[in-house]
């Protein structure tokens, strides 16, 4: 195995996803088609009142009789009466909420993939994950059966179209841990079809797997007939895939967009726009918005490559902290790649992984990869970002790679200059809220340096509930797992954290976030990773509300239900804050009555 650090592409790279079929004209006419459909919900002037109203979960246990929201904002606060009084010129419809129904903030998945999950959205889901749960029977029996029944499907088809397309695909996550390889998917495959070719993705988003008859249709050199691909294979392989066209990608969006709305959440940072297409995704969204086809608040992180930023990107465009609060769709950072993926054997780590001698990813070592060659490459990148304003979201997995980010965020913004103001801001950057994407495997001294570098930190949580039991006994060991999302402390030193779903690697679902970050319960096995890292429920509501808003230069927006804020609400079947398991076991399962956006009505269940 070799020594750390190395280097290569790690993750979240247009080389494993489907290429886009681009073509201006039918981008015109969908557009316009939208336009004449005029899809753009009407804003609404509403009093709720009765339930539970939470206005604010930077004042935990404050609830108020009414709300009065009109005009996309929140005009009123309080007492019914006092509400309907600020009403009076808007002729506001009532709204009672009923028993046990609760309004909170709109709720926000600071980091997800748009594009990508709507580019998947067809294929078959062969991941571990349902309906937020963890299938502790998950198995490769399992994904057998789901290939057969695709494979009968399209087996009939003309042969340029007989493609199995799969994702989700995780080997950590099975009862017993199988390595795939051609073999056996041709075992699957050649009884139903010879011409059947087969492409399937693993989780981790590093990794891709194909049998015999794909092998062959892409015309790979003989050492990948075993079937493993990492990310220059997988675009070879993708090159003679069919790509998707951009009707379908628009409507593939409109369904990510209400699976969002379904969960509750009324905003959504996309970590990687112009990933796939550059400028084009940021006009597709800006039509999108235009023809009310956008029923989320999307902040946008342009993504940068990871050795050569594309300096058109930062000139291109300005970062949007400023926006008007009824323009759903804004540029507001810029996104980083440090390392890869901690359950895809690529996070960079400081010991090697466990597992590394019975598993491991072709050509990467036992300690994962790093993206930047030299090291001190990251910081050049950030100066050159940095200097044109835009806050910078860096993807860190593994606790060596955030060693490095660290260090790169040092050498780089120590060079921003201080603040002009009457009340100079310590350190001279912390108001462009620098931050580290997954951030997930932390030890104290990381956590004191992000305190003093003023440097936030966004967790996918779903790490602790899905992977933590495979990170004890396997990936890590239990002693390393202890470090993973450590949430707690994070808030101990004064950080404010959030909670995400890096949609497509979680589903959805800010509930659970919470949930999850609560209990901290392995569902593999219902115990409690790191006790000591459980968050109350008050703490789990901010990061995914206000504390999440703030990450995203949105906090004067929306995160709170305070007058002249964004009427960006939901309004669920029971309070979740009341649950009376310790664990807060269930919370993923209360049902979204309502979703609100700019005080239109998205979601009704």
């Amino acid at each position: 195995m070799s020594q750390r650090p190395q280097f290569g592409c790690a993750c979240c790279t247009p080389h494993m996803l489907p290429r886009i079929q681009h073509d201006p004209e039918l981008a015109k006419a969908l557009t316009e088609e939208a336009a004449r459909q005029n899809l753009q919900v009407p804003q609404q002037a509403v009093i709720f009142f009765g339930g539970t109203i939470y206005p604010d979960p930077e004042q935990p246990g404050l609830t108020v009789e009414a709300l009065g929201i009109a005009d996309g904002v929140v005009i009123a606060s309080g007492s019914l009466e006092d509400v309907r009084e600020a009403m009076t010129s808007y002729r506001p419809a009532d709204q009672p909420l009923t028993g046990e129904q609760t309004l909170l903030p709109g709720l926000i998945d600071p980091h997800a993939h748009l594009l990508s999950s709507a580019m998947i959205l067809d294929w078959t889901d062969l991941s571990p994950i349902s309906h937020q749960r963890l299938d502790t029977e998950y198995s490769f029996e399992q994904i057998k059966r789901k290939l057969v029944t695709a494979a009968n499907l399209i087996k009939d088809k003309p042969e340029k179209e007989q493609w199995v397309l799969g994702y989700g695909v995780d080997p950590s996550l099975m009862a017993s841990w199988t390595d795939f390889n051609a073999q056996m998917i041709d075992d699957i495959t050649l009884p139903i079809k010879s011409t059947i070719k087969v492409f399937l993705l693993n989780a981790s988003g590093h990794i891709s797997y194909i049998n015999t008859a794909a092998w062959a249709a892409a015309k790979l050199p003989d050492e990948f007939k075993t079937g493993v691909l990492t990310e220059e294979q997988s675009s070879q392989m993708l090159a003679v895939i069919p790509q998707a066209d951009e009707k379908q990608i628009r409507i593939n969006l409109g369904e990510i967009f209400r699976e969002a709305n379904q969960c509750g959440i009324t905003t959504v940072f996309d970590a990687s726009v112009g990933l796939f297409q550059k400028a084009y995704e940021v006009q597709r969204l800006n039509d999108m918005e235009a023809t009310g086809q956008l029923t989320l608040r999307v902040g946008g992180a342009l993504y940068g490559s990871n050795e050569d930023l594309p300096i058109w990107l930062t000139d291109a465009y300005s970062p949007q902290l400023d926006s008007d609060g009824n323009t759903l769709f804004t540029l507001r950072a810029m996104k980083l790649i440090a390392d890869g993926s901690n359950q895809g054997l690529t996070g960079l780590q400081s010991k090697a992984y466990a597992c590394c001698d019975e598993h491991h990813v072709p050509g990467v070592g036992a300690y994962g990869l790093y993206n930047y060659n030299p090291v001190r490459l990251l910081a050049d990148v950030m100066v050159d970002v940095t200097a044109r304003g835009w806050p910078i979201l860096t993807h860190a997995n593994g606790d060596e790679a955030i060693t490095n980010v660290l260090s790169a965020y040092q050498l780089a913004l120590y060079k921003v200059p201080a603040s002009q103001g009457p009340i100079p801001i310590e350190p001279a950057w912390a108001e462009q809220r620098h931050r580290i994407e997954h951030c997930s495997l932390l030890h104290d001294d990381a956590i004191g340096l992000m305190q003093r570098m003023a440097i936030s930190p966004s967790f996918l949580i779903g790490h602790v509930g899905y992977w933590g039991n495979a990170f004890q006994t396997t990936i890590l060991g239990h002693e390393r797992a202890d470090l993973l999302d450590r949430c707690a402390s994070a808030l101990d030193a004064g950080l404010r954290i959030s909670l995400h779903s890096d949609r497509f690697v979680t589903p959805f679902g800010p509930l659970r976030y919470m949930e999850q970050a609560i209990g901290r319960v392995m569902e593999a096995n219902g115990e409690v990773l790191n006790e000591k890292e459980c968050l109350d429920v008050n703490q789990a509501l901010r990061a995914v509300t206000i504390d999440a808003a703030w990450q995203c230069h949105l906090d004067h927006q929306i995160g709170s239900l305070l007058k002249g804020k964004q009427a960006d609400l939901v309004i669920l079947a029971k309070d979740p804050l009341q649950l009376k398991d310790a664990q807060a076991s269930g919370m993923r399962d209360t049902v979204v009555l309502q979703t609100w956006v700019s005080g239109r009505k998205v979601h009704s269940a």
